[in-house]
């Protein structure tokens, strides 16, 4: 694309993306603002809907890449810069393989053994799975991710979460 004397490259992709989870956005904000203005129907969905929408102003400027007057006359099959790469590497992709089946696992045992120590578990096998090997920071940071998550999820929801300890 040319405007003036200067060349931009779009990344069509990215732009389509992130436009389209806008407009979900922005469409899932109208409609529970349809159901009722009440706080406790808009407590979590309107200041997450504004920060998603202020969030794609931000991401929309980085889809257009200025590209110099050298760049501009090179065929475009070249290497982009910021093209994003998954790792193939086998050890990888096991480990997102173990992540997502964690993740799983989570998700399941909420109901089963208490939304407590499912999300203790799953903190701490998640950061034994990306590296963590010290044992008092995996018992620790996992302690601190459930405690904030309980209490936090309590005093903005009335939802009757089942758990075992806390």
């Amino acid at each position: 694309m040319r405007i003036g004397r200067h060349s931009y490259a779009i990344d069509y992709g990215h732009l389509a993306l992130i436009t389209f989870i806008a407009a979900l956005v922005f469409w899932y904000l109208l409609d529970a603002r349809s159901v009722s203005l009440s706080v406790n129907n808009l407590l979590l969905v309107q200041p997450v809907a504004i920060f998603a929408l202020a969030m794609y102003l931000f991401i929309v400027p980085q889809c257009f890449h200025k590209l110099e007057a050298r760049e501009a006359a090179k065929p475009t099959s070249e290497n982009d810069p910021f093209a994003v790469s998954l790792s193939t590497d086998r050890a990888d992709v096991i480990r997102m393989a173990a992540l997502g089946v964690s993740l799983g696992l989570m998700v399941f045992l909420l109901d089963v053994i208490g939304f407590d120590i499912a999300i203790f578990l799953f903190a701490a096998a998640a950061m034994a799975i990306c590296g963590e090997r010290r044992p008092l920071h995996l018992l620790f940071f996992s302690l601190a991710v459930t405690l904030v998550t309980i209490y936090g999820f309590r005093a903005l929801i009335s939802y009757p979460m089942h758990t075992t300890l806390l």
